[in-house]
């Protein structure tokens, strides 16, 4: 075991069910959280005093798609379906140095705004190296990471590097057998849309993901995917359904029998998709919830501000949920769906469980890694409300002071504390330029109207 690290008085916002919100010492060893209590005791530790502080679990971000830190802010003014034609064409023109700027940069981002886990759905898998370049990213990041290896077809790529499912696989294989004693980076697969691909292609993808005792993610946008991949007896805590505002109630019921995690990205479906939350309906049937970022290429990747947003549009549906019902204006066991120590649950423990690590992150439990955030109660105070409602309703990431990842300080007084930023910013805007033709190296035609036309209508589909 490594050295010790005790961190003293601090409100402790553990999201684990039996020690739940105290004024409490956290001790680390290593990379794992020791002891949690009062007044611990740890004379060959290096303590800190962190009164007037909240210690919470990193930040769980169940979906982001990392690459678009190349063309971050892009796609800012897409409405619809518009996204899938101004960004998605663009995945075929990052090389791998790219994809590791990309990566580096919107990890980094991550980091200084709480998410200490994240799991990348990389539609620019391209190539072998395109994916070493991205876990080089994550790995030198110091975030946990899974990389979500994409099984899509990208036939924008000036040379695609795989063309068959069984080609993807032999390295994707290869790739997780590479990182599978790494204590922070795993790999995970990026599924094609069920909508993209014939239901025998949706079961090789699954099953090849299965094979690898990988866990799995795809985007269902359209109605009756869930009920397909059930026909199919696919369903299971392993994979990840992103948005599913289209669910059915009885669809929910399959996910709750047979397992699986919706993963909502509030902003994005809100400010771009126009998709009706499904939080509340999926809270009422006990599906897990988690959240997720989406889409660099529109917003940051701040999951402070998703928490807060996705409660809002929570509460909104609420009301349409109780006025359908007849009701209004009283509080009832389904209603609100949440308050803030569920929304937390959806960025930590819940996030956690999404992804397969629940056993290792997502609450401060004696045993579980030691990814924590410290967030300063500053000036203002604790005030009268929870910790859970402070750290929801009132903290932002300028309060967020320091960042653990397995026991190590990633970030500190708001800084990264090895990524320098100069060099960081010149890779962004190197791949940035290349990426939009701005490079004289670079000479990419323009995107035209019938190619945007084509990848809006199949959702990123470029064939």
């Amino acid at each position: 075991m490594g050295s010790k690290q005790l961190l003293r008085g601090a409100t402790v916002l553990t999201m684990d069910e039996t020690l739940g919100e105290i004024d409490a010492d956290v001790l680390i060893e290593g990379d794992t959280i020791l002891e949690v209590g009062r007044h611990l005791e740890a004379c060959d530790a290096v303590t800190r005093d962190l009164h007037g502080s909240v210690i919470l679990p990193g930040l769980v971000d169940a979906h982001a798609h990392l690459w678009q830190g190349a063309v971050r802010g892009v796609a800012a003014g897409c409405w619809g379906r518009e996204y899938f034609g101004l960004v998605h064409p663009l995945s075929g023109r990052l090389r791998p140095e790219d994809m590791y700027a990309a990566t580096l940069g919107s990890t980094v981002e991550m980091l200084l705004s709480g998410t200490t886990t994240v799991f990348d759905f990389c539609h620019a898998t391209n190539s072998e190296d395109h994916a070493r370049s991205s876990l080089q990213g994550l790995d030198e990041s110091g975030i946990r990471g899974i990389f979500g290896f994409c099984f899509r077809h990208r036939p924008e790529a000036n040379v695609e590097g795989f063309v068959t499912l069984e080609e993807r696989r032999g390295v994707l294989q290869a790739l997780a057998s590479e990182w599978k004693d790494h204590s922070r980076v795993s790999l995970g697969v990026a599924l094609n849309n069920i909508d993209h691909v014939s239901l025998d292609v949706h079961v090789a993808e699954v099953a090849a993901a299965r094979d690898l005792g990988l866990v799995s993610s795809l985007h269902s946008n359209l109605p009756g995917q869930i009920s397909d991949s059930a026909h199919r007896q696919l369903l299971g805590e392993d994979m990840l359904w992103v948005h599913a505002g289209c669910a059915t109630t009885e669809e929910l019921r399959l996910l709750h029998e047979h397992g699986g995690s919706i993963i909502v990205t509030p902003e994005v479906e809100a400010a771009a998709m126009g998709i009706t939350s499904v939080m509340g309906r999926a809270a009422r049937e006990s599906v897990n919830l988690a959240l997720g970022t989406d889409v660099p290429a529109m917003m940051n990747g701040n999951l402070f501000e998703q928490m807060r947003i996705g409660r809002a549009l929570s509460r909104v549906d609420d009301v349409s949920f109780e006025r359908s019902q007849n009701r209004t204006g009283a509080r009832t066991p389904t209603c609100p769906s949440f308050d803030s120590r569920e929304i937390l649950q959806m960025a930590t423990i819940d996030g956690a469980r999404a992804v397969g690590l629940a056993d290792q992150i997502g609450s401060i439990t004696p045993g579980k890694k030691a990814d924590l955030l410290v967030v300063s109660t500053e000036p203002f105070g604790l005030g009268a409300g929870t910790a859970a409602d402070h750290v929801v309703l009132q903290a932002t990431a300028r309060h967020l002071t320091d960042v653990y990842v397995g026991g190590r300080l990633v970030v500190q007084n708001g800084r990264h504390q090895w990524v320098e930023t100069p060099g960081l910013r010149r890779g962004l805007d190197e791949a940035r330029d290349w990426v939009l033709g701005r490079s004289p190296e670079s000479d990419w035609p323009e995107i035209d109207m019938d190619t945007r036309a084509r990848y809006e209508a199949g959702q990123g589909k470029a064939d």
